[in-house]
């Protein structure tokens, strides 16, 4: 069954394309393309956003080697590096969802911001510049702020990391200063805070009129922790919620989707980061994707739900 739905997921989607493809946008609406596991390339007003940055699969074994960033692959996932992007989102430490983003400052421009935990900043701030740095501090959660030259705002919501295996979170460590060098191994990426992100696409730059709202949450999280605030009576167009270790903490992602009611639910971070994902993704083992993809989890949203899959736009 697991593999029906999943194969039935999949007929709905274009076939696969190895090379980056080029999103439509249709009446100034963001493009949201989404790489795999917690990362997107979404592109608004010339302006160019990245969240999660990873992109290199490793197999099992790599785990007891240095971390080597795969560039071909990087370069293939996000074309040529232009200096271009604005603004990054890293919603943990892990290395499955930053290990990359020494591979890709090249592909920064001078101005951006990389929007992280304060734990995670004292990481990145041993390979990079704190001159783009924006480690999210605890009085700046649930506030806007403005980035990519006023086209978006976001609020950062501190949340959780549910248990990957057997009640056990790994590699959590909160750091409180720098580093005094640059991650080595995959388990020197550690977690700090999870943060989740509520997002605004703006119509003019830093106005308060909203083209469209997203969520995302790159780890699932038990309920209410982590959930954001909604008091402008704006509809949450689109949310991506993590599918990695959902049946690991209680209500989720059931309570998310009954609080918010958005207009699409997808589901992120299902694929094997073990194999190559970005163009033959295939499911974690440890995912049930008969219980994920019932109407009782989705709080009877079903027709629309959908796994997203990798190197497509939503």
């Amino acid at each position: 069954m697991r593999v029906l739905i999943l194969a039935l997921t999949l007929l709905h989607l274009p076939l696969l394309n190895a090379e980056p493809v080029k999103c439509d946008t249709i009446h100034d609406h963001p493009s949201i393309r989404y790489l795999g596991v917690g990362a997107f390339d979404i592109r608004y007003q010339n302006q160019r956003v990245l969240t999660d940055p990873f992109y290199s699969p490793h197999s099992y074994w790599d785990v007891l080697f240095p971390y080597t960033p795969d560039i071909p692959q990087i370069t293939k996932v996000l074309g040529p590096p232009k200096a271009n992007v604005d603004a990054i989102f890293i919603g943990h430490g892990h290395y499955d969802h930053a290990a990359d983003l020494p591979a890709i400052q090249s592909y920064l421009n001078k101005d951006a911001s990389i929007f992280s935990s304060q734990s995670s900043e004292f990481i990145f701030n041993s390979f990079m510049s704190s001159d783009n740095l924006h480690g999210i501090s605890e009085s700046e959660f649930g506030k806007w702020i403005h980035t990519a030259n006023g086209w978006i705002r976001f609020k950062a919501y501190a949340s959780e990391h549910a248990p990957q295996a057997l009640g056990i979170n790994l590699f959590p460590k909160k750091h409180t200063k720098k580093l005094n060098r640059p991650p080595k191994y995959m388990w020197d990426w550690s977690q700090g805070t999870n943060i989740n992100w509520l997002i605004d696409f703006l119509a003019a730059p830093n106005s308060n009129k909203v083209i469209e709202r997203i969520f995302i949450q790159t780890s699932a999280s038990e309920f209410p922790i982590g959930l954001p605030e909604i008091d402008d009576n704006i509809i949450v167009d689109k949310v991506f919620l993590a599918a990695a270790s959902f049946e690991n903490v209680d209500n989720y992602p059931t309570g998310i989707i009954k609080a918010l009611e958005p207009k699409s639910i997808f589901f992120i971070h299902w694929e094997n980061f073990f194999t190559q994902w970005y163009t033959n993704p295939s499911p974690l083992a440890l995912i049930d994707l008969d219980t994920l993809l019932n109407e009782k989890t989705l709080h009877n949203r079903l027709k629309d739900s959908k796994l997203a899959h990798p190197n497509h736009c939503y």
